[in-house]
C-alpha cells in the first residue's frame, strides 16, 4: 500500500527547516540582536522573519524619531526669520537705485553703501519718533540683536606690475595690476601710513598690514579666495564714530585700483531665541573693473542647553549614542555571520555609511562643545575688538550638514523594510532590477550632457549669465530638461546658433533620452510583476496579521464556548431543579462536554468555600452570576477587537485593496466575511495535515500487517512441506509436536 503525501500551499503553515538552537551567551546575544532573522533565507520561518522585521522596524522608527528631534531641534522657522531679517537690512536696502544684492558699478556706489545702509543697519540709535534710545540699547540691531564686539572692515590688495604685459602694448599701458594670489598680495603700508601718521590715529590700522589674531581660514568670493590677514579697521560703538572713520578712509582714498576685495564681518546674538548670527559681506574688485558682491549668513545655536526643550534634545542625544552603539554591534555580528556576503547587500553598505556619518556628527558635536567653551568666554570679554566667530559657526555648519546627510539616508533606509508588503516590494525590486540598465543609460546621458555643456559654455559663456561657466551650463541644461529655460534671451543674443542648440538638445535630451529612461523602468516593472506572479507566494505582512488575528479570534471563541458549555450545564433540568449542586453531578455533566478532571475540579473548588463537595444556593448563585458576567465581558472584548481591527485595516498602509465587511445585526442571518473564510481555510489546512499524519500511520500499520501475513504464509508453506516429507516417517507425531513447539 502506498503512502499519501500532502503538500501544504498555505503560507500560514510554515514547513521550513528550523535553525539550530543557541545556548548560553550566544543565545542572549541573538535575542538582543536577532541578526539571523534579518534575511528570509536565514530566518528558518516566514513568520519569524516577519516578526523580527516588524520588531526591527518599530525599533528603527524610535531611532528615527530621536534623530529627527535632534536635527530639527537645531533648525527651525525662527532661524529663517533671523537670517532673512539680517539680509533684508544689509543686502536688500536700496541706495541711489542700487542694492548690495544687485551689485555696484563704481567706487562711489561702495562708499554710498558703507556710509548709508551699512551704518543705518548697524546703529539703531533713534526710535521711529526720532527720540534717542537709552545707553543700554546702544549696539543693538533691530533693538533686539546685540553686536558682539565691533564690526570690522578688511581690505586685500595686490602689488603694482603683478602681471606680465606684452611689449606691443607697453607704449600705451604703463602698469599691469593682475588678479589676487599669494604672490601678488601687497603687504606694504600705503596712503596715510606713508605720510607719517602715528598709532594714536583712529584709522592707523586701516593703512598697515595686520595679521588676524584668531587665525581663521580665510574668505571666499566669486573671483577668488582671500587670506584672513590684510588692512583692517574696526568701526565705532556709535554711529558718529563709525561715520567719522569711513569719511576719513574715503577722503584719503583707502579704496583704489590696487584693491581686490573688501570684507565686512560682524556677529550678533539674540538672547530672546538664543541664536548667534554671523554676517559676512564681500565686495570684490576684479581686474576687469566693476564689482562682484557676495554674502554669507550663518545662524547657529552655539549655546546648546538653555531651555527645557534643549535638555530634551540632550537626552535624545544620549539615546542616539546608545542606538548607534546598538546598531554597531548588530552590524558587526551580521558581518561575522555572513562574512564577505555582507557587502553584497546595498542596505548593509548604507548601514555602514549611516554609522560612519553618525560617529562623524558625534565627533563634530564634541569638538564644537569644547571649542565653544574655550573660545566663547574669551570672545565675549573683548567688547571693544572684533570678535571672529567664524571657527565656531563653521563647526556648527559642518555639524548641521553632516546631520542632514545622516537623516537623509536614515529616511531612505526605510526602503529596507517595505519588502513586508508585496506591492511595495515590487517597486523595490523594480529599482534593483533596472539598476544595471540605468547605469548604462546614465553613461550615455552624461556623455551627451557634457558635450552640450562644453558647446554651450564656449558659444554663449561670454554673453549669457546662464552659461558663464561650465558647471552653471550643466545646471542650465538640467533646467531645460525640466521645462525651465530662457529661450528669448538665447535667441535675442544668438539668433541662429541659439535656436539650433536649444532645439537639438530638447529633441535628444527630452524626446529620446527621457523616454528611453521611462522605457527601462517600465520594462523592469513588467518583468518583476511576471516573476512575482510565477513565484510561490511568500509569507507576507498581510499573512502575518491574518494569522495573529485568527489566533486571537480562536482564543476568544474557545473562551466563549467554554462559558456557554458551563451555562448549558447550569440550565439543565438535572442541575437547575436542585438547590445544591453536588460535585459528582457537576463532574458527570462536564465530562459529557469533554472537559478534563483537573479543569472540573479547579472551577468547582473555586466556589466551594466550605469544602463539602457541594455548592449551596449562595455559592451556586455566585457561580451563575460570574459565568454571566464573564460571557458579557468576552462578548464586549470580541466586539471591541473586531472594531479595532477593522479600523486598523482601513488605515493600514501595508494592506492594499482589502475590503472591510461590517458585521450584520444579530437578528439577520450571518454571512461569512473574508476573515472568517481565511480562518476556516487555515483550520482546514491544519486538519488536512493532521489527517495526512494519521493516514501515514495507518499506511505503516497496514504495511506491518502485510509483513505479518507474509510471514504466516511462509510458515504455513513450511508446515505443509514438512508434513508431506514426514508422512511416511515412523515418528511423525513427535516431529509434528516439535514443529508446533518451534
Amino acid at each position: 500500500m502506498s503512502t499519501v503525501n500532502v503538500k501544504d500551499t498555505n503560507p500560514i503553515v510554515d514547513a521550513e527547516p528550523q535553525l539550530p538552537k543557541l545556548e548560553g551567551c550566544e543565545a542572549v546575544m541573538h535575542a538582543i540582536w536577532p541578526v539571523r532573522y534579518r534575511k528570509r533565507a536565514t530566518a528558518g520561518s516566514g513568520e519569524l522573519y516577519i516578526k523580527t522585521t516588524l520588531r526591527n522596524l518599530l525599533f528603527y522608527i524610535v531611532f528615527l524619531v530621536i534623530l529627527c528631534i535632534i536635527v530639527y531641534g537645531m533648525v527651525g522657522l525662527i532661524n529663517f526669520h533671523f537670517s532673512n531679517g539680517m539680509l533684508s537690512l544689509f543686502v536688500d536696502q536700496e541706495v541711489n537705485g542700487k542694492t548690495f544684492r544687485n551689485g555696484f558699478v563704481t567706487h562711489n556706489d561702495v562708499w554710498d553703501y558703507l556710509t548709508g545702509p551699512l551704518l543705518d543697519g548697524l546703529h539703531f540709535e533713534t526710535w521711529y519718533d526720532l527720540s534717542n534710545t537709552t545707553e543700554n540699547n546702544i549696539g543693538f540691531i533691530f533693538y533686539q540683536n546685540k553686536i558682539l564686539g565691533r564690526p570690522r572692515l578688511l581690505q586685500v590688495r595686490v602689488k603694482d606690475n603683478s602681471c606680465p604685459l606684452s611689449d606691443q602694448v607697453k607704449p600705451i599701458i604703463s602698469n599691469c595690476i593682475g588678479e589676487f594670489n599669494t604672490k601678488s598680495e601687497n603687504k606694504s603700508p600705503f596712503g596715510k601710513a606713508l605720510m607719517g601718521i602715528y598709532e594714536n590715529d583712529t584709522t592707523y590700522d586701516a593703512w598697515v598690514y595686520s595679521l588676524d589674531p584668531q587665525g581663521t581660514g580665510g574668505y571666499s568670493g566669486l573671483a577668488g579666495t582671500y587670506p584672513p590677514n590684510g588692512f583692517m579697521i574696526n568701526l565705532g560703538l556709535y554711529k558718529s564714530e563709525s561715520l567719522e572713520i569711513l569719511e576719513d578712509l574715503k577722503m584719503n582714498k583707502w579704496i583704489d585700483e590696487f584693491t581686490r576685495a573688501i570684507i565686512i564681518d560682524f556677529t550678533v546674538y539674540n538672547g530672546n531665541v538664543n541664536l548667534f548670527n554671523q554676517l559676512r559681506l564681500v565686495i570684490e574688485f576684479p581686474p576687469t573693473g566693476g564689482m562682484l558682491n557676495t554674502w554669507t549668513v550663518r545662524t547657529s545655536k552655539l549655546l546648546r542647553y538653555v531651555s527645557t526643550f534643549d535638555y530634551v534634545v540632550a537626552a535624545c542625544e544620549g539615546l542616539f549614542v546608545l542606538f548607534i552603539i546598538y546598531y554597531t554591534i548588530e552590524e558587526l555580528m551580521d558581518l561575522r555571520l555572513n562574512k564577505l556576503k555582507y557587502f553584497k547587500d546595498v542596505y548593509n553598505v548604507m548601514d555602514l555609511f549611516i554609522l560612519g556619518l553618525s560617529y562623524t556628527t558625534i565627533g563634530f558635536s564634541i569638538y564644537r562643545t569644547i571649542q565653544v567653551n574655550n573660545l566663547l568666554d574669551e570672545l565675549l570679554t573683548k567688547k571693544s575688538e572684533f570678535q571672529n566667530f567664524d571657527t565656531l559657526t563653521f563647526c556648527q555648519e559642518l555639524f548641521n550638514q553632516a546631520s542632514a546627510v545622516v537623516i537623509f539616508f536614515a529616511w531612505i533606509k526605510i526602503f529596507k523594510y517595505i519588502s513586508l508588503n508585496k506591492t511595495l516590494d515590487q517597486l523595490n525590486s523594480t529599482l534593483r532590477k533596472s539598476a544595471k540598465d540605468i547605469m548604462y543609460f546614465c553613461i550615455i546621458f552624461f556623455i551627451i550632457l557634457f558635450a552640450y555643456a562644453a558647446l554651450g559654455y564656449v558659444l554663449f559663456g561670454e554673453t549669457l549669465a546662464d552659461y558663464q561657466n561650465f558647471f552653471k551650463t550643466l545646471f542650465t541644461l538640467f533646467r531645460i530638461i525640466l521645462g525651465d529655460f530662457d529661450f528669448q534671451s538665447l535667441r535675442a543674443n544668438f539668433p541662429y546658433l541659439g535656436p539650433i542648440y536649444f532645439m537639438s538638445f530638447v529633441f535628444i535630451g527630452f524626446f529620446i533620452l527621457l523616454n528611453m529612461f521611462m522605457a527601462i523602468i517600465n520594462q523592469s516593472y513588467t518583468e518583476v510583476k511576471e516573476e512575482m506572479a510565477a513565484q510561490q507566494p511568500e509569507f507576507m505582512l498581510s499573512d502575518y496579521l491574518k494569522l495573529n488575528y485568527s489566533r486571537v479570534v480562536e482564543k476568544l471563541n474557545l473562551r466563549r464556548d467554554r462559558i456557554l458549555d458551563i451555562q448549558e450545564v447550569l440550565k439543565s433540568d438535572e442541575v437547575s431543579s436542585k438547590d445544591e449542586l453536588e460535585f459528582n453531578l457537576w463532574r458527570k455533566q462536564l465530562k459529557k462536554k469533554g472537559y478534563a478532571d483537573m479543569e472540573i475540579e479547579s472551577l468547582f473548588s473555586r466556589y466551594d468555600k466550605d469544602c463539602d463537595r457541594k455548592l449551596n444556593e449562595v455559592e451556586k448563585i455566585k457561580l451563575v452570576k460570574d459565568i454571566a458576567r464573564a460571557r458579557n465581558n468576552i462578548s464586549e472584548e470580541y466586539k471591541n477587537f473586531k472594531q479595532t481591527r477593522d479600523t486598523k485595516i482601513k488605515k493600514d498602509a501595508f494592506e492594499v485593496g482589502d475590503d472591510v465587511i461590517e458585521e450584520n445585526d444579530e437578528n439577520e442571518p450571518r454571512q461569512m466575511t473574508r476573515d472568517d473564510f481565511d480562518y476556516v481555510v487555515g483550520r482546514i489546512d491544519r486538519m488536512e495535515l493532521s489527517v495526512a499524519s494519521i493516514i501515514s500511520k495507518i499506511d505503516r500499520l497496514f504495511g506491518h500487517l502485510e509483513n505479518m501475513e507474509i510471514e504466516k504464509m511462509k510458515k504455513r508453506q513450511e508446515i505443509a512441506r514438512l508434513l508431506k516429507e514426514q508422512t511416511n516417517s515412523p515418528d511423525m507425531d513427535q516431529n509434528i509436536n516439535d514443529l508446533i513447539t518451534n
